[in-house]
């Protein structure tokens, strides 16, 4: 993914993917991953997103103390990334008449995936995700973090230092904190990686560090992509957390790297006539815009917010278009994702910032392009005209 000038906010949504959910108890194949608790008229729903081993996902029932197990209710696969397979599943409990305060949820199982290479700072054992929310009796989702849009690859090559964000940020506008505490059976952190205690941002600099996460060549190369542990908390002001953990992918000259989706920042007007952006991606493998055999996903992941007319989204054209008649100003994030031949996959930000008049706040915190340039692919309706209203700001290079 390309990083860009956005705000670091993305959502929690649950990725709606096509496919169905393998539950299974096999050992050494968890990857990482990381819990979302919200609360609303009195449930308490959790989105546990966790990374595995092809072909051996599980679902692992969070436990909360004081009120104790939850009710499952969906698991959905994602295996369409030939490294690993993504799982969304969502566990339900009633809260109404549990004693406010802080809730802690964990939940864990054996085992994590095995080690190898030069790095190797996890054990192949136990593993456990953990978060908390504070309930004082109203409706909370203090943490909005979308692990999915992470990218795990590092490249090992010379002046290609690793530079992601966490893109958490709080609905209830709690002010958020970071560590990059380890996490049960991480045994060191990566050499150079730090996590920006204020904004979330993890880098790993310098060429010595990133060629240390050599590639993962256990049980024959099952556990491609695995090459690293990391883990960490997000902590909001009122006592909630999400804690992350998962592994890095280094990656070189020789082995196939994720297509490069490009992020865009958008300023609009609600309604009357659609946003219209088309995403771009480039393949690292030869630096040309991606195309086929290369292949779009034709389910985007929608943040929070998107109650009536839904984007839709042309595979052919990477063509995304949004009638926002009737939405209410704010922030609205969109994700979508590419695929290059060998099914490794990427994730590509937009984030609209959708307000009544250009002049409001959210839409002027960033300045405007030249007056009368337009903008390629992004178009907005206005009247009887055309007018390019939004910008980019495009910084190459890698995660």
């Amino acid at each position: 993914m390309n990083k860009t000038f956005r705000k670091t906010l993305a959502c929690a949504a649950i990725a709606a993917s096509l496919g169905t959910a393998a539950i299974t108890a096999e050992a050494s194949h968890f990857r990482g991953g990381a819990m979302i608790p919200t609360i609303e008229n009195g449930i308490l729903t959790v989105v546990q997103t966790t990374f595995w081993r092809k072909n051996t996902v599980e679902s692992n029932t969070p436990t909360v103390t004081g009120v104790g197990g939850m009710t499952f209710q969906s698991a959905v696969t994602d295996t369409s990334d030939s490294r690993y397979d993504k799982q969304t599943t969502v566990y339900t409990v009633d809260i109404s008449n549990v004693t406010q305060g802080v809730l802690n949820i964990t939940a864990g199982s054996c085992c994590r995936v095995a080690t190898a290479g030069s790095l190797a700072n996890w054990i192949e054992s136990s593993w456990d995700l953990n978060s908390s929310i504070n309930w004082d009796g109203n409706d909370a989702a203090p943490i909005n973090f979308d692990f999915g849009t992470i990218q795990p690859e590092v490249s090992r090559l010379a002046g290609n230092d690793y530079s992601q964000g966490l893109n958490a940020t709080s609905p209830d506008a709690l002010a958020l904190s970071y560590n990059q505490d380890l996490n049960l059976n991480i045994n060191s952190q990566v050499p150079g990686f730090t996590v920006n205690t204020t904004t979330g941002q993890m880098t790993i600099i310098g060429d010595a560090n990133r060629a240390q996460i050599t590639d993962n060549t256990s049980l024959g190369g099952q556990n491609v992509g695995a090459d690293a542990a990391f883990s960490g908390n997000i902590i909001a002001s009122d006592g909630s957390m999400v804690e992350f953990d998962w592994m890095f992918d280094g990656v070189d000259a020789a082995a196939n790297q994720a297509p490069m989706v490009d992020d865009m920042v958008i300023n609009a007007l609600v309604g009357p006539g659609p946003i219209l952006h088309t995403f771009t991606a480039t393949d690292p493998e030869d630096g040309a815009l991606l195309g086929p055999p290369g292949t779009w996903d034709p389910v985007l992941v929608l943040g929070a917010g998107f109650i009536n007319a839904l984007p839709t989204f042309n595979t052919a054209t990477q063509l995304l278009s949004w009638d926002t008649t009737g939405y209410a100003p704010g922030q609205y994030l969109i994700q979508a994702r590419a695929f290059d031949s060998a099914s490794v996959g990427d994730f590509g930000l937009l984030t609209i910032n959708l307000c009544n008049s250009l002049s409001d706040p959210l839409c002027s915190q960033t300045p405007p392009p030249p007056p009368g340039v337009p903008i390629p692919g992004t178009l907005f309706l206005l009247g009887i005209g055309l007018a390019g209203l939004g910008w980019r700001f495009n910084q190459r290079g890698r995660d």
